[in-house]
Formats: structure tokens, sequence, C-alpha cells
């Protein structure tokens, strides 16, 4: 027998190592790695995200809060009631707000896309061009606090003590500034109880004079970036020499100062040659605002000219507040061409509309829809868009302060409350306003973009729109029925008659005619369509069927133009719009002579204030642009965070003492 003997290798020993990983193995690992470092990446990009949006909101909570808080503490202590004065002794300062021509839908109805498949981003722009001014009084402890130039201080106290020392005030002690510390022009913080409060937008300019043109990069016609302004200006005529009740002027090396530009042209040697000298009245009085936070005004001539405004300028009282020519950035247009001549009543010194809405067209695809018709309203090209820059504190490039720098630059900002604005909105309460609720429920109000077929709807079928169930009472913008971007795109369009019969066509009175709608139940046709007290207030002036102005605001106003001497008067028989006159002719103050007459207004308008007895409301030469007294107002301010893309608004409510 044979045997065979086969020798076999033993296995590997257990505790073996290898030496290396396999080439699949490092790519499995790797990908692994890989995929974990992306999802740890993410998370900390998701992560980063949250936090980033967190701040993002907390400050946009933060500045939205900061700025109602405020505007609530000074609405508060708002020294006149929402009431207009339609007669009687002045309240003790004013309360004003003008509504612009753009509203909360524009943004979404004018610079909206074609293609409804792409909502346009721009929706998120509100109603960004209104203004709010009124007259307040502080907290005690807590004064108002502003600068002026030094020398003021100074002058005032020298004539003081000339008055204590003779009491023959015609003798006076020269001033002389090396008798006082520091430079003349130096500014001194100073305090006031009471102050003259304004509250406006304005865009980022890309160019400045003659035309401010707000910085468009995408040509949407909206601006780029909109700012918040708060200006308080100190009310202390006690700053008034006594010797002529005015600011002292003191001459400077480059500048006057306490001297508005000669009216109406610009003359002053500080005005540069770029800007138009003709405007002297739209921004005569902007260089005196950058050199001091005083509540002023021009004074008016009281020889030659009576009444028109002088290059003098003086501190204005809450009474002297109550009258609107004495308020900040409101000026008189020359509309008849120099002095001696007719000028509007006080309006804002505003530049041209926002571009936006140029895109309203007639016909086509367009998104006006609004045929030309006698009742549409035209915005004017100007006093319709935001508050010229040179009342804006170191933004008045029309006045020199050396060859290469803007007259107040070194005060740039200090009125800014906040950057990247969407949004600052000021609405009227009002009772009769009428929301429709839809087949579908959805209600639809003024202040949305669907109220132009809601009012056709219930004009086509007013049992409908009824059974329905209208909705009474709401915040709406002065006017809303013909503002220029309002959700009736301008007008009332085809809806072009006002009637108490709707059939077939024509718009129920009650639909549209109420208290804010700045429409009048007797005057049907045409530019006679607004009501009467617009018209006698100057801040609507039409010239045939187009607007020379068209400024809607609530002001609490004054009795002042009924027994000023100066006649204010419409502007002609075919035309509509009080205009300042001047002291020539016999109907003068005829609204307190104590005479039962029709007064300046024969006919057309004057008959639906008629009261038939002595200086009643038809008399009157002027009236307040609302006469209803309003149960509150409502402010709501809209941030953007650019970084975040987060928005945030809050609102303020008002209310009347009533």
């Amino acid at each position: 027998m044979i045997f065979m003997q086969i020798k076999l290798n033993p296995p590997p020993a257990a505790s073996e190592d290898r030496s290396a990983f396999t080439l699949v193995e490092m790519l499995i690992a790797m990908a692994v790695t890989l995929l974990m470092m992306a999802a740890i990446a993410r998370g900390f990009a998701f992560v980063g995200e949250r936090v980033k949006d967190s701040r993002g909101n907390l400050q946009l909570s933060a500045d939205s809060s900061d700025i109602t808080t405020r505007l609530r503490d000074e609405l508060s202590r708002c020294t006149v009631d929402l009431t207009p004065n339609t007669g009687g002794p002045d309240q003790a300062g004013y309360f004003l707000y003008y509504d612009g021509p753009i509203t909360d839908v524009t943004s979404s109805i004018f610079a909206a896309e074609d293609v409804p498949e792409n909502p346009t981003p721009l929706s998120r722009y509100g109603d960004f061009d209104d203004y709010l001014a009124f007259t307040a009084v502080a907290s005690p402890g807590t004064w108002f606090t502003g600068k002026v130039p030094r020398y003021l201080l100074d002058r005032r106290s020298v004539e003081r003590l000339a008055v204590n020392r003779d009491a023959d005030t015609s003798k006076h002690i020269a001033y002389d500034p090396v008798d006082f510390p520091g430079n003349p022009w130096d500014p001194i913080v100073i305090r006031s109880r009471y102050a003259e409060i304004i509250y406006f937008s304005s865009p980022e300019y890309s160019e400045f004079v003659p035309t401010p043109i707000f910085a468009d990069a995408e040509t949407d016609g909206l601006p780029d970036r909109i700012r918040l302004h708060r200006r308080v200006l100190l009310i202390r005529p006690d700053l008034n020499l006594e010797a002529t009740g005015q600011l002292p002027i003191r001459p400077m090396s480059d500048a006057l100062f306490m001297q508005a530009d000669a009216w109406p042209t610009a003359t002053n040697t500080t005005v540069q040659s770029s800007a138009n000298v003709n405007d002297g009245w739209l921004y005569g009085m902007a260089g005196v605002h950058q050199q001091c936070d005083l509540s002023i005004r021009r004074v008016l001539a009281s020889t030659g000219n009576v009444g028109e405004p002088t290059n003098n300028v003086a501190a204005n009282s809450l009474a002297d507040l109550a009258k609107p020519h004495n308020r900040f950035a409101h000026v008189r247009a020359p509309l008849g061409g120099g002095l001696g001549n007719p000028t509007s009543m006080p309006v804002l010194a505003l530049g041209e509309r926002v571009s936006v809405l140029n895109r309203m067209t007639d016909g086509g695809s367009s998104v006006r829809i609004s045929p030309p018709n006698t009742g549409t309203v035209i915005t004017p090209d100007g006093l319709s868009g935001f508050l010229r820059p040179e009342f804006i504190l170191g933004s008045d490039k029309s006045h020199l302060k050396i060859a290469s720098q803007a007259w107040g630059s070194h005060r740039l900002g200090e009125d800014v409350v906040i950057n990247n604005l969407l949004s600052f909105d000021v609405k009227i309460y009002d009772p009769s306003v009428r929301s429709f609720t839809s087949p579908s429920g959805l209600v639809v109000g003024p202040n949305d973009a669907g109220y132009r077929e809601a009012l056709t709807t219930a004009v086509a079928d007013p049992a409908a729109s009824t059974a329905r169930g209208e909705l009474l009472g709401g915040f709406v913008d002065l006017m809303y029925p013909v503002l220029a971007g309002g959700a009736l795109r301008g007008g009332i369009g085809p809806l072009d008659r006002i009637t108490t019969d709707p059939s077939p066509v024509g718009l129920p009175i009650d639909f549209v005619v109420t208290p804010y709608s700045g429409l009048s139940t007797s005057n049907t046709t045409g530019a006679s369509r607004y009501s009467n007290s617009l018209y006698r207030s100057g801040r609507i002036v039409n010239n045939g069927t187009s607007f020379r102005i068209f400024q809607p605001a609530f002001d609490t106003y004054t009795s002042y133009f009924e027994h000023d001497g100066i006649r204010q008067s419409r502007a002609s028989a075919a035309n509509e719009g009080t205009l300042w006159r001047g002291t020539t002719g016999t109907d003068i103050d005829r609204g307190s002579d104590g005479l039962d007459s029709l007064g300046l207004y024969a006919g057309g308008q004057a008959t639906a204030d008629r009261r038939f007895s002595a200086d009643d409301l038809g008399e009157h030469e002027t009236q307040p642009p609302f006469l209803t007294p309003a149960e509150a107002i409502q402010v709501s301010v809209r941030l953007y965070n650019p970084s975040t893309r987060q928005i945030k608004q809050l609102s303020v409510i008002h209310r009347g003492k009533r």
C-alpha cells in the first residue's frame, strides 16, 4: 500500500492585519464622508438662514415698533381735535394729512406684468406718498429739542437787556458777536414745550436740479429705495425781535441766515445757476429750514402788494400755524405770473408725480381701462409727487454752502427715521364707505384691487349686490374713487354718471358719494362732480377739464381768510378752485360782514352750501377741504429687509375727541 501525503498551508492567523483598503472601500468611504459633510453643511446653512431670518424679523419688529410707538405718543399729544373749522375761532395749532395719488394697489395694478402666471414682486410696495403734519405738546419733563444758530439767542438777549434798561423800546443796545462766546453761526440746542411735527417719505435721488429724479434702476416707475423722514420744528415765537416781529438776518460768507429766497423768483446769490431761478416760490424757504429747527413762516407784505410773501421770516406761534400758509413746506404757486397777480391758496411744495402713474393708458390691454371722459381725474404733472428734496435735511442742492457742497449737508440724515420703507399710508375712517361680498364670499373694499369689478357688478345688479350684503364703514384714502393710482384706475371710468337712478348704467349716489370720497351729490357732470369744499379750499383748481392743482387733504383749517382784508375767490366763471387774489374788489370778506348775501360764488358751486342766513357757509371765501369731523385716522408703516426679503407692517389709530 502506497500512502501519499499532501501538506496544506494553514489559514492566516486571525490577528494578522491587512496592509490597506481596497479602492472600492476607499470610494465608498469618501462618498459617505462627502454625504455627511453635505448634510452637515446643509444643516448649518439651514440653521444660519433661520438665525438670519430671525434676526431680520426681530430688527424689523423693533424698527416698526419704535416708529409706531413714537407716532402713537405724538398723535396723542396733538393740540387740536380732528374737527375742521367752518367759521368759529381757530384751534391752537393744526392737524393735516395729504393723500397722494399712489395707493396700496398701485404697484400691483400699474406695475404688474401682463402674464398672469408671473405675478410681480413689486406688489410689496404700498401707499408711500402720503404726508402727515400736526402740532403737539411735549410730555412733562421731555420737551422737544432742536438746533438754532447762536446769534438768534444772543440778539434776543441784547434786545431784552435794552428793554429792561429803558422803558423806551425804540432804544436798543447794539448787538456785537464779540461780546458773546463762540461763533455766531454755531448750532445751539434749545427746547420747547410745543412743536410742529412732520412725517413724510422721500426716495433716493439720482438727480436733484433743476428737476429731482429718483433712482429707478429697474425702470419700473417705482423708487429703488424710500426713506421715512420726521422733522420736529420748535414753536418759539419769543425768538422774534420785538422791534420787527421777525427773526434777524445775518450774512455769512456764502449764505444769508434767516432769509428766504425772493418771491416768486430765486434771486439770492446762494441759488445755484443749475436750479430753476423761476422756482423761488417753490423752494425759497428750504434754505432757512436747513439752518434751524424752528417753525417759521414767510412774513406777508403789509404795504404795496398786501399779502404777498416777502423774503423775511418769523418764528410761528400756535395761532400762526392754524393758517396753512405759515406751515412747513407750504407754498403759494404764482399762477398769474408774478407779484400783484393771483396765486394759488397754500399747497404743499411737491415735485412731479411718481412715474409709475405714467403707465396709465387708455385702451388695448392696458391696466387702466378707464376711457377718456369728462369725469376722469388727470393727476397734474407737478405738485403731485414727493416733497421737494430741498426740504430734506442735507439734500438742498438748489442752494450752495460752498461751491462743491449742498447747503446743510452737515445735517444729512438727521431727519431720517428709517430706510427701506415700502409704505407710509395715512387713511381716514369713512362711516359710509361700502364693501361688497362677492358670490364666493370674498369681501372687497376700496383698498382692494378688485373694487372696480365689485362696483361694476353692483351697478349691473344692485339688488343682487344688496342681497349679498354691503358692509358699511372702513379706513379709506381721501377721494378713493378718483385717485389716479387707486382701485378704480384713476377715476370712476365708464361708470361716469352719478345718479339717484342707476338704470341702465349709472352709478348710484350712495355707492361712492361718502363723507371722504370728494364727490358731490349735487354736482354730477364734468369737472364739477367734486365737492364744493375741495374747490373752495384751493386744494383742487381746474382749468376747463384739466387740473392745475389736485392735492386732497384733511385739514383742521382756519377762519382767518374770512376777515383778513384780502380777496380769495373763484378762479373764473368757467373754472373752479379758489385763488388768492389780493386787496382789490368790493366783495372782500363777505362771510364775516354780518349781512345775508350769496357771496363770491354766485350760482353753481355756492348753491349747495347756502343756508340763507347771515354769514353762512355759502358766503365764505374759503372752506376746509372736507367738512366732516374725522372719527379716526389710521397710520400704517410697512418696512422691508432687502437681505432677508422680509416685510413688516404695523398701524396706529388716532381717534378724534368728539
